[in-house]
């Protein structure tokens, strides 16, 4: 009786786990983009505002993104520096593009010099975001 019992009690019960998942993508057009911009201006004061040349988008009709502008840390051979802050000229920081897909940007800059600063040939880079929704 007691190998009756324990072979009743070594039973194996087994279970089974699902999981489902759903997965939804929305498919755009494909974006690209052409640049013309200045890479050489001069520049006479403390602060001055300097065209920077402009951005052309190409994407699907009336498709909108924020534009993301980051500093540019200019420099020259000898370790002088100063900032640009670059701006889009419609001040919204947002681009939508036209009827046919593209969309102009120009781009500006605030040119941030010390009162002192050396006058020499300096360089640098900024970037530029364009962040779809």
């Amino acid at each position: 009786m007691i190998i009756a019992m324990l072979l009743t009690f070594t039973a194996s019960v087994f279970g089974q786990t699902v999981a489902i998942g759903h997965v939804t993508a929305e498919v755009i057009e494909a974006v690209s983009a052409s640049a013309s911009t200045i890479s050489s201006f001069d520049l006479a004061k403390d602060s001055e505002t300097v065209k920077l040349g402009a951005i052309t988008v190409f994407s699907g009709k009336d498709i909108t993104c924020n534009v993301v502008l980051k500093a540019a840390n200019l420099s020259d051979a000898s370790g002088n520096a100063f900032t640009i802050d670059p701006t889009v000229n419609n001040d919204t920081n947002t681009a939508v593009a036209q009827a046919n897909g593209a969309q102009t940007l120009q781009l500006n800059g605030t040119a941030n010099m010390n009162s002192n600063q050396a006058a020499g040939q300096y360089a640098g880079s900024y970037t530029v975001v364009f962040a779809y929704n």
